[in-house]
């Protein structure tokens, strides 16, 4: 045998290898597709709100309880939809959707590292990095909207570097149609993400340095365009929504998120602490290569500053705006995989197989010690034994010693790990978090004509579970619950609370909930004496907008 026929069989076996470790990948991420269901209170609240715009056919304003659904922007419940017209309405379908979007910013990350001329082992570890991202493992298939920001973002960061080329145009109108869904995602937080890259260009760019004025124009351009793209819906929407919906998407949740946020307000240090759990494992296993020189320092490469361009400005930006959630930081993760993924092929970073285990290892002691203390009754030691085998998982990584540790296989740890965590949320606390049972009782009265009342907010926590076509009334205040009740004496009152402090009324149907429990009376065993004295209202606050 020739050496070339050698290397080639070689190159062919390891082309193999990187296939059945991306088949393993998809694998790892598709079952909790089908055993999770809609996790209160954000999955339950946007299935009802693309439920809503099913059944009612209103595509142009979401609504949700009977009100225009303001705090997201439609473009998501559109490809619900969209998914729902194929395979029917199932959770399932839609998790199946958020994970094809998760999966489709791979190779979008893959392609803007190649244009920023990193080398091919540069971007197959920017793949895996962000791949096996804790962060992306755990938000794969959760009914959210910030993964289809992210699929926008890549797309609008993938065609800046082209804005220069003589294909411009085709890349301008790329361009365009990322940042304009990206708004009709998640508002206008999209174009800060998406084209902060192109803001600093010529820093990562220095052919722009001699004249960035041609570059800059296309840009306002482009964004100009975009902004018009998504007026086209805004407008109509604001017409048909009313005054107050158009107040809420022009400027209640832009101004009011950024400067004094009326739902998780969080100080400006909270990333600090949060980004590098969610980029676990490898802010506990990328170190320093002891051998590797330090003179690229002084000479970054064009992925090293445009990831410094992107991340750096936006991070800043995102601390100081008031609201904060783990998930807001999604967008700017790639960027650092794209980073890390350098640093690794050039051999200025290594893995270190010990600290690579230390990520489950504390995964699964958090899983059997949180979950296993916490799970319902009769569930079994399922928590136990999930986070068990995360635990050895993560032991058997500092035994490895034939084969160099690879950011394939760490990745695929991870996501089995997280696989792992989530399967142990619905075998051991799941039950305290699936509404589906008392979602289909409620169904069946409200077809039978029962007056339904919900004692506090419901948010469409009933609606997908149980398709309802009409929203359920809701009352805050003790008195009015009594004297709905005297006046509906053969309805029901649902209430996440006892309600109205009835130790011996005895509900049609309780279930755990969440930390407390969650039950349906008759309204005319309510003793409507205690309402009127009762003080203690159901809290009239949104448990949070993600």
């Amino acid at each position: 045998m020739t050496t070339s026929h050698l290397a080639n069989r070689i190159t062919s076996q390891l082309a193999g290898n990187r296939r059945l470790h991306w088949m393993a990948a998809f694998f790892l991420l598709l079952p909790p597709v089908f055993f999770l269901f809609p996790v209160p209170i954000d999955e339950t609240r946007y299935l009802a709100v693309a439920w809503n715009m099913r059944w009612s056919g209103q595509w142009l304003v979401p609504w949700l309880d009977g009100a225009p659904y303001s705090d997201k922007a439609p473009l998501l419940f559109w490809l619900i939809n969209l998914a729902w017209s194929v395979t029917g309405v199932h959770a399932w379908a839609v998790r199946l959707l958020e994970l094809l979007i998760a999966l489709a910013t791979v190779p979008l990350l893959a392609s803007l590292g190649r244009r920023l001329g990193a080398s091919e082992d540069a971007v197959e570890n920017a793949q895996w990095l962000w791949l096996g991202c804790a962060a992306l493992a755990f938000y794969a298939d959760v009914v959210m909207f910030d993964l289809l920001l992210t699929f926008c973002t890549l797309a609008a960061w993938r065609a800046t570097p082209a804005l220069v080329g003589r294909h411009w145009p085709g890349e301008s109108l790329l361009m365009v149609l990322a940042l304009g869904a990206g708004v009709l995602v998640k508002g206008p937080v999209a174009l800060l993400v998406g084209g902060m890259p192109a803001l600093f260009a010529p820093y990562w760019m220095p052919a722009l340095r001699v004249q960035p004025l041609v570059f800059y124009l296309r840009l306002l351009g482009i964004m100009a365009v975009a902004i018009l793209l998504v007026l086209a819906w805004a407008i109509p929407a604001a017409r048909a929504g009313g005054p107050h919906y158009a107040d809420a998407i022009f400027l209640h949740q832009t101004m009011g998120r950024v400067v004094h946020s009326f739902a998780h307000a969080r100080p400006w240090w909270w990333y600090l602490p949060i980004l590098p759990l969610m980029t676990l494992p490898w802010t506990l296993c990328l170190g320093r290569n002891a051998t590797a020189t330090t003179s690229s320092l002084r000479h970054p490469s064009a992925p090293d500053r445009f990831v410094a361009a992107t991340f750096i400005p936006c991070f800043v930006v995102f601390s100081l705006i008031s609201g904060k959630q783990p998930h807001y930081l999604l967008p700017l993760l790639p960027a650092l995989a794209l980073f890390a993924g350098g640093r690794l092929a050039a051999g200025r970073w290594r893995l270190s197989p010990w600290r690579a285990g230390v990520a489950p290892m504390a995964l699964g002691l958090l899983v059997a010690l949180g979950l296993g203390w916490w799970e319902a009754p009769g569930s079994g030691p399922w928590a136990w034994v999930c986070g068990g085998l995360i635990m050895l998982m993560g032991v058997l990584y500092p035994l490895r010693r034939t084969h160099a540790l690879s950011g394939s296989t760490v990745a695929l740890g991870m996501l089995t790990a997280i696989m792992l965590c989530k399967l142990a949320f619905v075998l051991s606390i799941g039950p305290r978090y699936d509404v589906h049972t008392m979602a289909q009782r409620i169904a069946a009265a409200q077809r039978a004509g029962t007056p339904l009342l919900y004692a506090g907010s419901e948010y469409g926590l009933f609606t997908f579970a149980g398709r309802l076509t009409a929203p359920i009334p809701s009352a805050h205040d003790p008195a009015q619950v009594a004297a709905w009740a005297h006046a509906h004496p053969d309805g029901w009152i649902i209430s996440s609370n006892e309600v109205c402090r009835q130790p011996d009324s005895s509900p049609l149907y309780r279930q755990a909930y969440l930390g407390r429990s969650l039950g349906i009376w008759q309204a005319g065993a309510i003793d409507t004496q205690a309402c009127n004295g009762n003080e203690t209202a159901v809290p009239r606050r949104d448990p949070g907008h993600a």
